[in-house]
This record gives structure tokens, sequence and C-alpha cells, in this order.
């Protein structure tokens, strides 16, 4: 592995990660296989951790379900990505290290709605049950004739490097707890016709952990509807059998389920943030607990996160019912899955790893607010330095 570039300010703790090693004549690889939830922001960001580290990350996706049997193999990868722990069969002394948090948002494309659409977890829950099917529908109405408030959250100027130049972006200004500032709300009345088109649900068909969070916002934002908790597999999580219904599309990876609802007029889905605005899609505000409609975003998804619970391994349990102003109650920490020091795996690998995880952890989410992703912060940050300490 070859370090020939000195690192910034910013960039301390991963100096510290990979001092001390020697110059190499070839940039090092790690692989991983994974949620593509994260494929985003991997993509975007690899080349900048390449440049300073002269390590190439190889991360094709696949999904949670592909990266964690690939991580349980223990010979295929070098590290894997998940949006949620092992169900079952965890392998042992496994490392968690919540590296960054995102929203999942639900995309639509819906001819005639242009104000914004405004959902309850009740409505939701219906939609993609198979119990509403068309938008006209009088639960998707009352939703949409109200007065609605909106976050306004407080924001800072970063200046990071991006490719070798210098980019000043805006994103959040959190607390040292991890909170964002609701600066104020936002009213706003709406009350408009929709459309009697019919709704088309595109779902993922491969074991995802967008679906099992999906899933458990479900299940504990409107438990009479969505009687099941969340499962890795979106069908089987259903609390009626979509087998065979004709207004259900499935894909497998997020990537192609936004794809779809773009491609289909009446169209409905869930997957991460960036792939509906890649696709010029747009999200649904969503109704939290405390009474907010907030749209996906890296703020509403750190408030959100904040009121959580941190468990012993690194991951996270979300609260659904505590009133948090200004949370996006669809927000998600996602982890990456690590060897621990003792496993003996390859102790250069193992540094790149631990290196990679900070890098995330520290710049990505900075240096492309646009992908929509939150940078780690407050205690959950903590954390995620311990958990990554583990690796080397």
């Amino acid at each position: 592995m070859k370090f020939r570039l000195s690192y910034a300010v910013s960039l301390l703790t991963v100096s510290a990660l990979i001092a001390g090693t020697s110059p190499a004549s070839a940039a090092g690889t790690i692989t991983g296989s994974g949620a593509t939830f994260a494929s985003p922001l991997i993509d975007a960001c690899k080349g900048d951790f390449t440049a300073v580290s002269q390590t190439v990350v190889n991360y094709p996706g696949g999904g949670s379900t592909r990266g964690q049997t690939d991580f349980k193999a223990g010979t295929l990868v070098d590290f894997a990505g998940s949006d949620a722990p092992y169900s079952s069969g965890e392998p042992e002394n496994i490392i968690y290290a919540p590296i960054f948090a995102a929203p999942i948002s639900i995309m639509y494309n819906v001819k005639g709605i242009k104000e914004g659409l405004y959902l309850s977890p009740t409505t939701i829950a219906k939609i993609f049950s198979g119990e509403i099917t068309v938008w006209n529908d009088p639960e998707i109405d009352k939703d949409n004739t109200r007065t609605v408030k909106t976050p306004v959250f407080a924001t800072k100027k970063v200046t990071t490097t991006v490719k070798g130049k210098k980019v000043t972006n805006t994103v959040p200004l959190l607390d040292s707890k991890g909170n964002p500032k609701v600066l104020k709300y936002t009213t706003k009345v709406i009350d408009y016709a929709l459309p009697q088109t019919p709704i088309t649900v595109w779902y993922r068909t491969d074991g995802s952990g967008t679906s099992e969070n999906f899933g458990i916002f479900l299940n504990k934002s409107a438990p009479a509807i969505w009687t099941k908790p969340g499962n890795r597999t979106f069908s089987s999580g259903t609390p009626t059998s979509i087998a065979g219904s004709f207004n259900f599309q499935g894909q497998s990876g997020s990537a192609l389920v936004a794809s779809g609802v773009a491609s289909k007029d009446g169209s409905i889905g869930y997957g991460e943030l960036s792939f509906a605005t890649d696709n010029g899609l747009k999200s649904a505000f969503i109704k939290n607990a405390n009474g907010d409609f907030v749209d996906p975003s890296a703020a509403g998804t750190s408030a959100f996160l904040g009121g959580g619970t941190i468990n012993a391994n690194g991951t996270v349990t979300a609260d659904f019912v505590k009133k948090i102003p200004g949370a996006y109650p669809l927000g998600t920490a996602s982890y990456g899955l690590a060897y621990p020091a003792a496993s003996k795996k390859d102790a250069e690998k193992q540094k790149d790893v631990a290196a990679w995880f900070t890098y995330v952890l520290e710049e990505c989410p900075t240096k492309y607010p646009a992908k929509g992703f939150s940078k780690i912060t407050g205690p959950l940050y903590t954390k995620a330095k311990a958990q990554i300490a583990l690796i080397k």
C-alpha cells in the first residue's frame, strides 16, 4: 500500500490509521459487497479516497443480503455494507461500524400532482399493502387537504477537496450531540384535486436492508395495517400476499426500482434518495410522530436517528413514536461490516478497510451533500470510531 500525499487537517484521523506503513510500488485493493443503498456515495467518493491513500475500493453492491452472505463466507470480501444487522446466523466477533446515514425516499411519478405529495404512515402502509389502489383515494385526499408545517434547518458552509479541487458545499449545522437545529417552520394550506390514476407499486425483489428498514417503519408507525415486522424480502413482509397482483412490480436493487417508478405514470416506490433525484423523481413529505411533514434530507435523518438508541455492537435502534421536531421517520444508519484484528486477516488490508471506513465517516457526506447522505456526528460518531479501532 502506498501513501505519498500528506493529509489535510481534516484527515488527521485517517493519517493516524495508516501512519508507519512502508511505501509500495503499486496501489492496493480492498473488495466489498452489499447494500446498493450505499452505492451512490461510495461510487462518488472512492476516487477521492484512492487519490489520498493509493488504495482502490472495489464495491459492486448486490444488496445487503448478498453482502452479509459474502462476509460470512470469510474469503470473498475484505468488508461488506449493510443497512441492517444480521437477523440470524451472525458471524462471531463481527464489527458493525455506523459510517453514514441516509433517508429512504418514498419516490413517486404521478401526473397531476405538482405541489408536492404529503403522506401519513398509515396511508403509506395502505398503499404498499395494496389496500389503496388509486391516487384519488379518500385516504390520500385527506392527507393532502390540510395545513401542513415543514421544518427549515440551520445550515453552514464547508470547504473541502473534491477530485483535486476546492469546493464549498452547504450542509446541515449539527450540535455536539449530532442533532440539527430547526430554525423555523413554514406552513402551507394544501387542497387540490388528485388524479384518478391507478397506483403501481415498485418494490425490491432481492434481499435488502432498505426493504427491512422500510418494513420496520411501517410496522412501528402503522401497526394496525402493517402487521408484520420488517423482513429482508419485501414480498415476505407484506401483511397480505401480493403474488399475482397487477399493480405490484418488482425489481432487483434500488437503481432499477427508481427507473421503474420513472417509467410509468402513477408509480410509487422506495429507495435511497439519490436514486430518486438521479431519475428526476419527486419524494413525498412524510408525517412524523411530532405532526411535522418532512421531506427526505440529511438534517431530518440526523434528527430522527438522534432520538434512537445506540447499541453496544454499534447498531442503532430507531424510535418511531418519540416526538422529535424535524425528524424524517424513514432515516436509517448504514453499516460497514468488518473483521476484528484477531481474525488473522491480511494486516495491510485490515488497515486499508479501517482507513476507508474512517474516510467515509469523516469526509464523504460532506464532499457530496447532493447525494442526500448524512454525516455521523455526536455520540454515534464516537461509537463509530471505537468500532473502527477494533479492525486494525
